[in-house]
Parts: C-alpha cells; structure tokens; sequence
C-alpha cells in the first residue's frame, strides 16, 4: 500500500496525528509521503486576515468561497498525488479539504481510497461535513456523533479513538532533578483553559496546582484559580511528558463541546506515560479502559476534591493505577494500532471491490 497523508498539523507537535502516522507507516516499512495542505491554503498573513472577509462577501457560496481561497494548495496535492500514485488518501481532519476537491480526485483516480480521521470538534466545521460523503471512510472519535450521523443516512462514518505514541509518550526513567522541581506538583492541568475548566479547578484554591497552556478562551477571573496557579507557559513534547511524569495527579477535565461521550488524546498520552489521573466521567471510556481501575473518573466538583485528597494520601494504590492505565494505552490503544483499524477496512473494501 502507498499513502498519501493530508496533514492537518498545529503548532504542537503532541496533536499532530499525521506525523504520528508518518512515524508507524516509517517504522513498517510501508511506502508514503505527506502534504499539508492547509499550510499552503492559509500561507501569509495577509491571506489568513483575507479569509474571513471573502467568506463573508461570499457566504451565499461557501463551497465556491473555499474554493478560490484554496485554488493553488488543490493544484498543488493533485501534482503531489499524480507524482507518487498513492493507494490511499489519509486525511487529517481536512478542514481546508473541500467536497468539489473529493470529486475531481475520484474522478481523476477511482481507484485511490479516502479516508478522514476527524478527531476535531464536529460542531464547527461545516465544509469538512460537507466534504463527509465524498470520503470512503470517516472516523470520528466520538459514539455520540457516529450514531448521530448514522441517522443522517452517513453509513461511511465509524469509530476510531484517539490514541498516544509510546516512543514519545513514556515514563522518563532520565528525568532530571531540575524537571522535578520545575515540572512537579501534587496536582497539575495541561491544555486550553475555558471559563467551565476555571469553575472546575477552583476547587483546588488551597492545593498544590500548576496549570501549562498557551492560553485562555473567553474571560477568566483574575481571582480563579485558572489565573493565579497558571504557569504561563504552553508544554510540548518532552515537557509535556515530563508534566504527566512528574505530577502526583494529571487533571483531565473534557471538552463539554468536542467530547460528548468519547474523550481526547490527552487520557492515552497521560496513561502511556504512566500518569495516574483523574478524568471526567464519559461513557465511551468504559470501552478504552477499566473504569476506577486504570483510571479513576469523577461525576462533579466535590467529588473530584475528594477523589484528589483519597490519591494523594495513598500513593501506592496511586501507583498501581497508572501502571494498570500505562499497560492499558500501550497494549491497545496507540497510533500502530489505529494504523491496523484503517488498514484492515480499507483492505476489506478493496477486496469487495473487485
């Protein structure tokens, strides 16, 4: 199989499916390259302020809007593509991806498979759901939204959860004191802070708490907990791990948006890198680990309190834990892994196809 991986990176390297993808494909041997298209479609800064002001004008025809703004990142994937003749089409979220761009490849290359693995917010990316008929397979990690698209007659859509890279996301046996120091605490939060995580965390007003972002979305209290305990610094990479590492317990607060009853990548990087942490109840954790015994769920502020002040006064069943979540995320739920998900339908339908 040769594959061509649509990118969708951010600026941080831990929620870049497709490099992650890249690194299974590499370590398998098997033949692929990568393009980011939305790099291309959003390059410069004058293009990015551009943007918002020609949908507008056009917002009578969004497909047409996108269209024109992305005209040269399409010409440039469909060279790439003609150059490397790829079996499969791996998109990224493809949120720049538009349904037009779909329907000229399947038309150029009916043989070429294409699947998406969105593992973004739903709610908020019109033009990617537009584009979803178009796609072979899509993959959301989210039950809730399979079944709800699954109403919508969106037979293509199926699960597939988010997963950690256990070269990258492990237990730093070389962590050094001056990580401890800076990195540890009894208690600790990575990622964006929204007015609802604040409520959350300020019950831990009186702890041990460091909060890593690069910022905030919407209005925080200068008086919250989400303000005062916030080390003003985003963690990447090592850091991040170091963050999972060194904490005595790793919050996990979901997205009451972008998670309804799946979860983020942030429970199998924390779990893969022998964390324990606490994690807001979802349902579709019951099908990813043991539930209050790889990792410990809490339904509400005050439990989560209580549940915080129990862990942190028994570390050895704290231990315990994390070890059972580490096994847990490297045994099945990593990015080679997912590669076998995708792969095996993607063979399946290649064969009913002939």
């Amino acid at each position: 199989m040769r594959v061509f991986i649509v990118r969708s990176a951010g600026k941080e390297l831990n929620t870049d499916a497709g490099w992650y993808f890249h690194c299974v494909l590499e370590e398998h041997g098997i033949e692929h390259t990568m393009f980011d298209h939305r790099i291309v479609a959003y390059r410069g800064r004058l293009v990015k302020k551009a943007i918002n002001r020609i949908v507008r004008r056009l917002a009578s025809n969004r497909e047409q809007a996108w269209s024109v703004l992305h005209r040269r990142a399409d010409r440039e994937l469909l060279a790439r593509v003609e150059q490397f003749r790829p079996n499969l089409l791996l998109v990224m979220s493809g949120k720049t991806i538009s349904r037009n761009l779909l329907r000229h490849i399947q038309s150029r290359w009916p043989r070429l498979r294409t699947v998406n693995v969105f593992w973004d917010n739903p709610f908020f990316y019109d033009l990617t759901f537009d584009a979803l008929p178009e796609y072979d397979y899509f993959f959301v990690k989210d039950t809730y939204v399979v079944g709800e698209m699954r109403k919508l007659g969106a037979d293509n859509v199926h699960y597939l959860p988010q997963a950690c890279h256990p070269p990258e996301h492990r237990v730093l046996n070389d962590l050094t004191t001056a990580e401890r120091a800076k990195y540890g605490s009894d208690l600790s939060f990575v990622g964006s802070m929204y007015p609802y995580r604040a409520h959350i965390l300020d019950v831990f007003a009186d702890m041990d708490l460091k909060i890593w972002g690069s910022g905030s979305h919407g209005i925080i209290p200068s008086d919250s907990v989400a303000f005062t305990k916030h080390q003003r610094e985003p963690v990447f990479g090592r850091a991040k791990v170091a963050v999972f590492n060194a904490s005595k317990i790793n919050l996990n607060t979901q997205n009451y948006q972008n998670d309804i009853f799946g979860v983020s990548s942030k429970v199998y990087q924390i779990a893969a890198s022998g964390g324990f942490q606490l994690i807001d109840y979802k349902p579709d954790l019951e099908k990813l680990f043991k539930v209050d015994q790889e990792l410990i769920v809490f339904r509400s502020r005050d439990e989560l309190r209580e549940l915080a002040e129990y862990y942190l006064a028994h570390p050895e069943e704290r231990a315990e834990i994390a070890e059972r979540s580490r096994r847990r995320a490297i045994a099945e739920h990593s990015f080679v892994h997912r590669w076998q998900t995708i792969s095996e339908a993607v063979n399946r339908q290649f064969k009913s196809r002939r």
